[in-house]
């Protein structure tokens, strides 16, 4: 977790320009570690409680902010003895503007620590890697990142950058994006409207509406204040339900909702539960039909009825709100 989190920090130390905090960005391929470590070291000693800070560090006893540099910049170093290899050798290139633009996305502005967002500063900065392979397809590799076209083309076994399985291949180890895996063989993911049983069948940005009627279909996640039958068609990931009238149960349509006697609000399958009938020729008490026999139109008739429930108020998306913590931010850095 620590290298996934480490990954993402250093691409947001590397943009170009000048971050927030008062950390200057800008780094190359020489000196990315070094500005990973002083926007990772910024961000815990302006944000961080003092355990926090031994706990990144993995120490016991308080440390400089530069000795926090000089730890994370070894640390940083030791992670990328591979990626350094690759650029060396050519097999990879560095984009100091994808790394600067990262890095300065995370950086803690001036005099906070937290706000509340709708998306992170850096989901879209970070999204990226820097280190960006150049080994075409068929060319010799030694490390997953070497080959260009990554994640689809990737470094086999055989040290061979090769294309992962498209449309009508055997899923192997993974299809391509764009793809997923039905019994053993990538299909192309599926467009809006397509009917699907899994969500991992529709293509990016939409899922697999289970509710919809007749049957499932892709579809694309809505907006706050859009309406919802579940918090999957969300694309906060989280739906406001309704409540059943006469209970507090929550629900998305009325089907979810149990039936009611109309006297009393009381659960009830059929109108027999919440009083007893009478036979609309013969007078005679009744629960059914089958006990009323005076002549063909003969029936048992409720005066109180069961009524089916009501899903009160329309369920609808959520506005995304999510807590950026800068202090949190440094422990998912990719690199680290």
């Amino acid at each position: 977790m620590r290298v996934a989190c480490l990954s993402v920090f250093v691409s947001g130390l590397l943009a170009a320009g000048c971050g927030g905090g008062g950390v200057d960005v800008s780094a190359n391929e020489d000196t990315f570690c070094r500005e990973i470590a002083e926007v990772a070291c910024n961000n815990v000693y302006q944000c961080c409680t003092e355990g926090e800070i031994e706990d990144f560090l993995n120490v016991t006893e308080p440390r400089t902010e530069l000795q926090c540099r000089e730890d994370v910049t070894r640390a940083c170093e030791r992670s990328s003895v591979q990626l350094n290899d690759s650029i060396a050798k050519k097999r990879v290139t560095f984009d100091p503007e994808r790394m600067n633009t990262c890095l300065d996305s995370i950086v803690a502005p001036d005099d906070s620590c937290g706000s509340i967002v709708t998306a992170l500063p850096w989901r879209e900065a970070c999204m990226d890697s820097a280190f960006v392979g150049t080994v075409a397809l068929g060319g010799e590799c030694f490390f997953a990142h070497d080959c260009a076209g990554a994640p689809d083309n990737f470094c086999a076994p055989n040290q061979k950058c090769t294309a992962k399985p498209t449309a009508g291949f055997p899923c192997g180890s993974g299809c391509a994006s764009g793809f997923f895996c039905q019994v053993g063989v990538c299909q192309p993911r599926l467009a809006a409207g397509a009917m699907c049983t899994s969500t991992t069948q529709c293509a990016q940005d939409l899922f697999c509406d289970l509710s919809a009627a007749p049957l499932p279909v892709c579809a694309a996640r809505m907006p706050g204040g859009s309406p919802c039958t579940s918090s999957f068609g969300c694309a906060s990931g989280s739906c406001i339900p309704g409540q059943c009238m006469g209970s507090t149960q929550g629900c998305f349509r009325d089907t979810e909702c149990s039936s009611r006697c109309a006297n009393n609000g009381a659960f009830c399958t059929t109108a027999a539960q919440c009083s007893a009938g009478n036979c609309s020729v013969s007078g005679t008490t009744c629960t059914s039909n089958l006990q009323c026999t005076a002549g063909g139109t003969d029936a048992c008739v409720f005066p109180v009825q069961c009524l089916p429930g009501d899903c009160i108020g329309d369920p609808v998306c959520t506005n995304q709100t999510l807590a950026v913590d800068y202090c949190e931010a440094v422990s998912e850095l990719p690199l680290l």
